[in-house]
């Protein structure tokens, strides 16, 4: 499958991609992981958002948010649809998003929530372990972080 990507800043998104977001969001992180929580936060207009699409149709999507209380960029909100997953596409999400913010580059660090199966999948960018794992909507969650830009 091939997965265009797309960057929009939320007042960029039309009535039926942010449509296709919430859907897809509901269903994964609703649905399918059986998590009840406010998925709609307020975040999303002073956020990027990072479309994947393939015929027209959204298969993953990123949510990139600058913290300037925490002087960091925030990855969030990632999710794929099933028929993406383990073909790569959690890969150009990571690699797109890491590249938004190098782009950006407003602020020293980045950060994600993730689930904690994933952990190595993230530590691939190098991402570390920061705190102890946390429930999130009934899913176990580690906190994890990188520098921006990496010493060589």
């Amino acid at each position: 499958m091939q997965l265009q990507p797309r960057w929009c800043k939320f007042q960029q998104l039309d009535t039926f991609s942010l449509q296709a977001i919430f859907r897809l969001r509901q269903q994964v992180f609703i649905i399918e992981q059986q998590s009840i929580y406010a998925d709609i936060d307020g975040l999303d207009p002073q956020s990027w958002h990072l479309l994947l699409q393939s015929q027209g149709q959204l298969q993953g999507y990123a949510r990139l948010r600058g913290d300037s209380q925490q002087s960091c960029y925030k990855f969030e909100r990632l999710v794929l649809a099933p028929p993406c997953r383990g073909q790569g596409a959690g890969r150009l999400l990571i690699s797109q998003l890491i590249d938004k913010a190098m782009t950006l580059n407003e602020y020293p660090l980045l950060k994600l929530g993730a689930q904690c199966q994933l952990i190595d999948f993230y530590r691939q960018w190098h991402f570390e372990v920061v705190g102890e794992p946390y429930d999130d909507g009934g899913i176990l969650h580690q906190d994890m972080q990188r520098p921006l830009m990496l010493k060589t």
